[in-house]
């Protein structure tokens, strides 16, 4: 059962000796919501954490940072989604093929709604005739939900059978169903564009559901198993986590294709969008007994922009769910000991030097693909593997570092005062063109280098750096002064 995957997770994450989330010098507060932290909504003021261990819903005051009441619903409650218009917060409870509905105010039970299909077969055993057979049945129930303000629907995803549920929130009652692909995990609603889009494990793709007809208008496959969602409607772009892909998808919603791959260091999970400073944040796979020790205890920050990772740090635990309120204020759930971390964002030093680097990458020009003028020309297009490596080398090495961003500030500056011209004589000349192809293809291959190692400092930066530079002065002078000097030489005798 996949969506068993989300409460053994939250069941047996290893302890940890240290719970800040962010760096050691800028402690975040800590509140104690016991059990075992898992879903996080905010609303009007108040933070609403699930526990699936002992089946509350906490509510933090996001001003004293304390917990001031609980809502008691069932054991291996999971996701949640208020809806403050409506006065109801709904929820999602493993094993079950129903939603919870409770009031916001007096926190009282209100409805449980049916999703239909309590029970499905899964497999049989084979070692028998099939009249013989005997099946085995697995309960099934919702997971992931999100509320439409539009149409004021409630979309619950029922893993098992590969649905959606629409429920009208003024009857609290299933209206109707949309098929979407197999094993779908979690849902996120472009209010804007009136656009739901689907993560489903098993089909390794994102159904896109039109939510003026509740119709599936496409599909979108963006990696091994992907998992949360983020959607900037600023930028008009959705990001995509993956359990099975060591990256972020990135989708122009516009066209419902894949913008961007962005490469980090493993397997990723939670997402959240700082909208005041334009950042995303990323964080790896959390330890748990379904994925064994964590990939990486770290977040990364990518500027969604440009789409371009500007930094990251490493942290003592990978949260399993995050929020930002519309004060900067950041909530995780790291699901060990029932703690919730708060990060103040706009006082947290090692982030706002993230902030800082990404304006300084915002501030460089680039070009219309976002790679290299000279290498486009040459190779006839942005998406060939070599201006792709490019794009790679400068997204994800020099720019993670501040040495590396002051790098290319200055590069650009020269570069793009003479790049332009040489590339349209590339483009008019087809000779020169292969002149450059030639000339520059030993340096890509230097390049490449910088994908296979981990570079977190200035001083690995610079070492690098200055170890690619040498490379390419013995390819490019060295060697063939050699080779002059040995033909001199024949010559001569």
């Amino acid at each position: 059962m996949k969506n068993r995957f989300f409460i053994v997770m939250a069941l047996v994450i290893v302890s940890f000796s240290s719970y800040q989330v962010f760096a050691q010098d800028d402690n975040p507060v800590n509140i104690a919501v016991g059990g075992s932290p898992l879903d996080i909504e905010t609303s009007d003021g108040k933070i609403y954490v699930s526990s699936p261990v002992n089946g509350v819903i906490s509510i933090i005051d996001s001003t004293s940072k304390r917990v001031v009441d609980t809502i008691q619903g069932p054991k291996g409650i999971l996701f949640i989604e208020a809806v403050e218009e409506k006065n109801k917060i709904y929820a999602t409870v493993e094993g079950e093929n129903k939603v919870y509905v409770f009031d916001l105010q007096t926190h009282e039970q209100i409805k449980q709604i049916d999703i239909g299909e309590s029970e499905i077969v899964k497999f049989s055993k084979a070692d028998k005739p099939y009249g013989e057979r005997e099946y085995t049945y697995f309960a099934t129930s919702g997971v992931g939900l999100a509320y439409n303000q539009n149409n004021q629907m409630l979309y619950v995803v029922h893993s098992e059978v590969n649905h959606v549920n629409v429920i009208d929130t003024e009857q609290d009652e299933t209206i109707g169903t949309i098929t979407v692909g197999v094993t779908p995990v979690i849902i996120k609603i472009d209010e804007l564009a009136n656009m739901a889009y689907v993560t489903n494990w098993e089909s390794n793709d994102v159904s896109i559901i039109d939510l003026n007809t509740n119709q599936v208008t496409g599909t979108i496959r963006t990696g091994f198993v992907p998992s949360h969602m983020e959607i900037d409607s600023d930028e008009h772009r959705l990001y995509v986590s993956h359990h099975g892909s060591p990256n972020v998808s990135v989708i122009d919603l516009t066209s419902g294709s894949i913008q961007k791959q962005i490469q980090l260091k493993g397997p990723t999970h939670a997402l959240v969008l700082d909208k005041k400073s334009g950042l995303l944040h990323v964080t790896y796979l959390p330890t748990s007994g379904v994925t064994g020790q964590a990939f990486l205890n770290r977040v990364e920050f990518i500027d969604t922009k440009t789409s371009t990772l500007v930094g990251g740090f490493d942290i003592p635990a990978n949260p399993f769910v995050m929020k930002i309120d519309d004060n900067q204020q950041l909530y995780a759930s790291v699901i060990s000991n029932g703690i919730i971390f708060v990060v103040d964002l706009p006082e947290h030093a090692a982030y706002q030097e993230i902030v800082v680097k990404g304006e300084e990458i915002k501030s460089q020009p680039t070009d219309e693909g976002g790679g290299c003028l000279i290498a486009t020309a040459a190779f006839g297009s942005e998406l060939s593997p070599q201006v792709q490596l490019l794009r790679e080398v400068r997204d994800n090495v020099l720019l993670s570092t501040s040495s590396g961003t002051s790098f290319m500030t200055g590069f650009n500056s020269i570069y793009y005062s003479f790049s332009p011209t040489v590339a349209d004589w590339e483009r008019n000349n087809p000779v020169f063109k292969e002149v450059v192809k030639t000339a520059i293809t030993p340096m890509l291959s230097t390049l490449t280098i910088l994908n296979y190692v981990d570079i977190d400092s200035k001083q690995e930066m610079l070492g690098y750096g200055i170890g690619v530079i040498l490379l390419n002065l013995g390819l490019y002078f060295v060697v063939p002064a050699i080779a002059i000097l040995k033909i001199k030489t024949k010559f001569t005798r």
